[in-house]
C-alpha cells in the first residue's frame, strides 16, 4: 500500500441489512468519529469500513478493536459459564496465536504486539507507569504468553486478570496507536471503562498519532468526551448516524461552516451541546432555570424524555437559537424550541425558524403565518400605545416591567408585559378596550397553538419565572436558586396541579417525550388470566379443594416457574371463590387483591381491576 492515506479519501461501500443502498464515508483527516444513538448502525458500518479498507491496503495494515476488548480474558475475570477459570492460569495465547495478532480484535493482539516490538512495549509501559503507577511484564511460560502487573513500591506481581478494566482498555488502544505496522486503526467505543479525564487523554494520544505517525483513526463513540474541536474543519470529521437514515457528513466547503457565529459556538461548546450530537431530538431552552424546571416537571410526570432520545439544551441567549437550530438540523436532528414570550413580541427571529418549515404548509404556509403575525403585532402596537398610560396598573405588575432596566426601550417592555398579563389574568373585564384585547388573545392563542404543532413553544406568561407558584415570580435575580426551590415543591404536587399551572412547559415536554409510558399492567393481567380461570375451575370441581391443590394444578399446567401470585380460597355470603394477591414487590400495578367467585366473568373482573399505577 502507499505509505499513508491521502486526504480526502472517499470510501463507498455496502452495509447489508442496515442500509438499503451503498453509503459513503469521507476521510478528511487523520481522525474521523462516528456518533449517533444506539441502533443507528455505527458498529456495523465500522466493521464494513474495516473490510473495505483491508481490501485496499491489506489486512495487516488495518486493525479493528472491538468494543469488547477483553475477549477470552473475560472468562478469567468473571464467571461466564459453568466452568470456573483460575485467574492465575490466564495466558494471552501461544506462538501460533501470535502469528494472527493483527487480525485479533481484542487486547490479546496488542499483548503480542508489545512482545514482538520492544518500542511499543516501552511506549505503553512508560505511560502505564505515569498514569497508574503500574509496571507491566510480559513473560513466556511453557509456550504461553503471560501478562503481569506490579504496583510501584511493591514487589508483588499479579495477573492481568486482576487489573482494572479501564487500564486494560488503555493498553489495547495505546499499543495499536504506537504500532507502526498499522496504518489504519478502527476503534469501537474507545471510552469503555474510562473516566472522562482518561477519555480526554486517549483522544489526545489519538490526535498525536494521527499527526505525528500519519495514522488514520476512525472511532465509533457514545461519549461527548471523545469529541473536540480545534478548528471549524473538525466538524467535517464527524459522521452523524440516525436510525432509519443514511449516515451524513458536512463537507468542508459547506456554506454553514463559514458562519462566524458557528465558529464562535463551536469553540465554546460545552458537553451539553455535544450530547445533542448523540440524540434523536433536541429541545432548546433559554437558561439554567428553564433546565431545572423542565427536568423537575419531566421527572414528576414520568415523561420519558431520555427514552425518546431527546437532549434538553440551554442556549446562551435567544440570539443563539438560530445558529444552533441550523447546526442540529444540518445533521438531521429534529429541533424544538421553548422560548420566553419576548422571543415572539420583540421580533420574528425564533418564529421564522419554524414558519419556513415544509410542515408549515399544512397550516397555510409562510404567507399565512406572516399575515397572522403582522396583524397581531399591529393590534398589539396600537393597544400598547393607546393604553400605556391609563393601564399601568395592569402591565407594571408583570416581571418584564418590574425588572426593566432604566435605559431600556419602554414600549417594548410595555408590549411584553401586556401580552404576558393577557395569559396570566383569567378575567380582563376591567381592561379598557376589553373586546379588542380579547380578540388579540384569541389570535395569539391560534398562532401559538399552530407554532406548538411545528415545534416552537412560546411561554405565554413571560419567562419561566412567571409560572412559579412557590417562590416569587416577580424577580429574575438569583434565578437558578429560585428554580431549585420551586422544583423541590413541584415534586410534592399532583399531576393536575402541574398541568394547570405549568401547561405551556408540560406541552413542550410531552411533545419531545416518548408518549407511551411503561405499563406493566398488561403483562400482569395476561399472567393472572393464564392461572386464575384454571384455579377457579379446580375449586369448582370439588368441595374439599385446598390452596395446595390450586398451586399443584397451576404448576402442572405451567411447569416449575413460580407463580407471580398468592391464592387464597374464600367464602363470602355462601359463595366460594379465590382471592389473588400480587407476590412481587417490584411490579408497579394497582388493583390487588382481586376476588373472583365461581360463575363470575373472570376476564371482565381482571380487566377492570388491574391498572398501571402511573395512570
Amino acid at each position: 500500500m502507499p505509505g499513508n492515506i491521502q486526504y480526502p479519501y472517499k470510501c463507498t461501500f455496502s452495509v447489508n441489512k442496515v442500509f438499503d443502498e451503498k453509503i459513503t464515508v469521507n476521510l478528511y483527516s487523520g481522525l474521523t468519529v462516528f456518533v449517533g444513538p444506539n441502533g443507528s448502525g455505527k458498529t456495523q458500518t465500522l466493521k464494513n469500513l474495516r473490510d473495505f479498507l483491508r481490501n485496499r491496503f491489506g489486512g495487516n495494515r488495518v486493525r479493528y478493536l472491538s468494543s469488547n476488548r477483553f475477549g477470552e480474558m473475560e472468562q478469567y475475570r468473571s464467571r461466564t459459564n459453568e466452568v470456573k477459570h483460575d485467574p492465575q492460569e490466564y495466558s494471552a495465547g501461544t506462538r501460533q496465536t501470535k502469528t494472527e495478532r493483527r487480525q485479533i480484535e481484542t487486547v490479546t493482539g496488542d499483548f503480542f504486539a508489545m512482545d514482538e516490538k520492544k518500542d511499543i512495549y516501552i511506549k505503553v509501559a512508560e505511560r502505564l507507569s505515569v498514569l497508574f503507577d503500574r509496571q507491566l511484564y510480559l513473560r513466556w511460560d511453557e509456550g504461553n504468553l503471560r501478562v503481569f502487573f506490579e504496583k510501584k513500591g511493591t514487589r508483588t506481581e499479579y495477573s492481568v486478570t486482576a487489573e482494572a478494566s479501564g487500564l486494560i482498555n488503555v493498553i489495547s488502544i495505546l499499543a495499536a496507536l504506537f504500532d507502526d505496522d498499522i496504518r489504519v486503526l478502527l476503534v469501537d467505543e474507545p471510552e469503555v471503562s474510562l473516566h472522562p479525564q482518561l477519555q480526554s487523554y486517549i483522544l489526545r494520544e489519538m490526535k498525536i498519532a494521527a499527526e505525528k505517525y500519519r495514522k488514520t483513526i476512525i472511532l465509533s463513540t457514545h461519549s461527548s468526551d471523545m469529541l473536540s474541536f480545534d478548528g471549524i474543519e473538525d466538524f467535517s470529521n464527524i459522521v452523524f448516524f440516525e436510525e432509519g437514515e443514511l449516515p451524513m457528513q458536512i463537507a468542508p466547503d459547506n456554506e454553514m461552516l463559514k458562519s462566524t457565529k458557528l465558529r464562535e459556538f463551536l469553540f465554546r461548546m460545552g458537553q451539553t451541546y455535544k450530547n445533542g450530537f448523540f440524540a434523536k431530538k433536541v429541545l432548546l431552552i433559554e437558561g439554567a432555570s428553564d433546565l431545572i424546571i423542565c427536568h423537575a416537571i419531566a421527572n414528576r410526570l414520568g415523561l420519558n424524555i431520555d427514552v425518546a432520545g431527546t437532549q434538553i439544551i440551554p442556549v446562551d441567549g435567544k440570539g443563539q437559537f438560530a445558529v444552533i437550530t441550523k447546526i442540529f438540523r444540518l445533521i438531521h436532528k429534529k429541533v424544538y424550541v421553548l422560548t420566553d414570550l419576548d422571543g415572539f413580541t420583540d421580533n420574528n427571529d425564533v418564529v421564522d425558524l419554524f414558519t419556513a418549515l415544509p410542515e408549515a404548509a399544512a397550516a397555510g404556509g409562510r404567507g399565512y403565518f406572516d399575515d397572522l403575525i403582522d396583524g397581531i403585532r399591529s393590534s398589539l402596537n396600537r393597544l400598547a400605545e393607546k393604553h400605556k398610560d391609563d393601564m399601568r396598573r395592569i402591565y407594571e405588575k408583570h416581571p418584564y416591567w418590574v425588572n426593566k432596566k432604566e435605559d431600556a426601550e419602554e414600549l417594548a417592555f410595555v408590549k411584553r408585559a401586556f401580552t404576558g398579563q393577557l395569559f396570566i389574568e383569567k378575567n380582563i373585564d376591567d381592561w379598557q378596550d376589553k373586546a379588542a384585547w380579547e380578540d388579540l388573545k384569541k389570535r395569539l392563542e391560534l398562532l401559538f397553538s399552530s407554532l406548538d404543532e411545528l415545534g416552537c413553544f412560546i411561554l405565554r406568561k413571560g419567562a419561566i419565572e412567571s409560572y412559579y407558584r412557590f417562590v416569587s415570580n416577580n424577580t429574575y435575580s438569583e434565578k437558578p436558586a429560585a428554580a431549585i426551590e420551586e422544583a423541590a415543591n413541584l415534586r410534592m404536587q399532583t399531576d393536575d396541579f402541574i398541568s394547570e399551572n405549568y401547561g405551556d412547559i408540560v406541552s413542550a415536554l410531552r411533545r419531545v417525550s416518548k408518549t407511551s409510558s411503561v405499563d406493566e399492567s398488561y403483562a400482569v393481567r395476561k399472567e393472572l388470566l393464564s392461572e386464575l380461570p384454571m384455579a377457579v375451575e379446580v375449586l369448582e370441581s370439588a368441595e374439599d379443594i385446598t390452596e395446595t391443590d390450586l398451586y399443584s394444578a397451576i404448576k402442572q399446567a405451567k411447569g416449575n416457574v413460580k407463580s407471580l401470585f398468592n391464592y387464597h380460597i374464600i367464602n363470602e355470603n355462601g359463595k366460594r371463590g379465590i382471592e389473588a394477591e400480587l407476590a412481587s414487590g417490584i411490579i408497579s400495578v394497582k388493583g390487588f387483591p382481586v376476588k373472583v367467585f365461581i360463575g363470575d366473568n373472570i376476564n371482565e373482573i381482571v380487566g377492570d381491576r388491574i391498572r398501571n399505577k402511573a395512570r
